[in-house]
């Protein structure tokens, strides 16, 4: 019975350090898959949303 309940305590730990890894991942590259304002081939309405007139 203690081996399974280690087995499932290093389980748990494991997918928790999984999920804050990949969490850190996207934060990291998060800025990559967004396209600053301003650039040029960005859409005039991403989102629908009228483009803002300078």
């Amino acid at each position: 019975m203690e081996g399974k309940l280690l087995r499932l305590g290093i389980v748990i730990a494991t997918l928790i350090l999984g999920i804050f890894l990949v969490s850190s991942i996207y934060r990291n590259f998060s800025h990559l898959m967004e396209q600053p304002p301003g650039q040029p081939g960005q859409s005039a309405s991403v989102n629908g949303a009228p483009a803002q007139q300078p």
